[in-house]
């Protein structure tokens, strides 16, 4: 079995930009079971202070 991190999470982590390929994923809390793989909720996810995020996205854009 392949264990994979949930993607939808990783897009909103700090650490989106960061090698997560040496985490123990196969440790993690199972989201599904898709096909032979794992999808896994990581325990190392950090989201992202949206609100400051979108006020930087709106000075830029003016």
């Amino acid at each position: 079995m392949t264990h994979y991190p949930k993607g939808g999470r990783c897009r909103h982590c700090t650490k989106l930009h960061d090698n997560c390929s040496g985490l123990p994923f196969e440790t993690m809390p199972v989201h599904r079971h898709d096909g032979a793989d794992v999808v896994v909720i990581c325990t190392e996810y950090q989201q992202i202070n949206r609100n400051a995020t979108m006020k930087a996205d709106r000075r830029r854009r003016a």
